[in-house]
């Protein structure tokens, strides 16, 4: 939750506030993961440094800066005929990016290290001098991809269902929650190239509700087949060559969208001239990027981020 008045909060009412008390749990086969239980930090370590931050989260709740329960970025936003609109701005080295509502309020911070092959996601932003929970060691949710570009999967940090566990009985060493995977490819259309992606996310339910993929819940790979357990399949749209302008073209209703191979829109597997997700470029650093349920806040912005390497 993020912790401010009401009336500066107007990112939050596509969420309409109004989480369930328990999301779903699924059940499936768990096979614990050795080598993440190496790298855990000791539970000693954990509860230390958790200490020392709590002193700054009660510094920042009574300025209403503290943004520590990351439900609202998980959770789907709001049924709507329509997309909701957001932006996201680039930095000029190209490796950090930060989602604005379409008001300009300050969302998410994303940092990408590409040696490492990843993206780490804070709900604090660097560079705002009165908010000093920032630390780059903590990210809210991770996002990291294959050395081929290919596949990319997105984690949640501090799970929902092992939060208040000890961190060696946590998911935390077995994998994390899992929140995405995407798998992208290449396709010729016409003259042009089309960078194409197949999105799977833990499905959603019609009361609220989403599968929390969580290896402590006997989760799996999100990524592999699965009969018992719920996900949900979006894929890109397809553009159509224009021979007129010799270019790709997909048609973004609303926006004024500049050339851009980054350019893209994801409609549902089952209905696929349906939009529920679309990413434009439409100035020198920055491209709007407006989505709708099932997609939550930081599915869409993981998403969107795919698109680093795609030229």
């Amino acid at each position: 939750m993020v912790f401010r008045e009401e009336s500066a909060a107007s990112w939050l009412w596509p969420l309409g506030r109004s989480l369930p008390s328990k999301d779903k749990e699924a059940c499936g086969s768990w096979r614990p993961t050795s080598s993440a239980s190496s790298s855990c930090e000791s539970d000693d370590d954990a509860d230390r440094r958790d200490r020392e931050r709590a002193f700054d989260i009660a510094d920042s709740v009574e300025k209403g800066l503290a943004r520590e329960v990351v439900a609202e970025f998980t959770h789907p936003l709001r049924k709507s005929g329509k997309l909701w609109r957001f932006h996201v701005v680039r930095s000029e080295d190209k490796l950090q990016y930060r989602l604005y509502s379409d008001d300009g309020e300050f969302l998410m911070y994303a940092r990408a290290n590409l040696e490492a092959c990843r993206v780490d996601f804070f709900l604090y932003n660097p560079t705002d001098k009165e908010d000093k929970l920032y630390d780059p060691s903590r990210p809210a949710f991770t996002m990291t991809h294959s050395k081929d570009r290919t596949e990319w999967r997105i984690v949640q940090e501090r799970c929902d269902h092992c939060q208040f566990l000890p961190k060696h009985l946590s998911c935390a060493c077995h994998g994390k929650q899992q929140v995405a995977h995407i798998r992208q490819s290449r396709k010729p259309i016409g003259d042009g190239i089309f960078n194409c992606m197949e999105v799977l996310i833990p499905a959603s339910y019609s009361d609220g509700s989403r599968v929390i993929w969580c290896p402590m819940l006997g989760m799996g790979d999100l990524a592999a087949p699965h009969e018992d357990c719920d996900t949900q399949q979006i894929c890109t749209k397809k553009p159509t060559w224009n021979d007129e302008v010799e270019s790709l073209v997909l048609d973004f209703k609303g926006r004024n969208i500049l050339s851009s191979a980054k350019n893209f829109q994801l409609a549902s597997a089952q209905k696929p001239d349906h939009v529920i997700c679309q990413y434009g470029k439409i100035g020198p650093m920055t491209f709007s990027l407006d989505f709708k349920y099932p997609l939550s806040v930081v599915q869409a912005f993981g998403i969107s981020l795919t698109t680093l390497f795609w030229t």
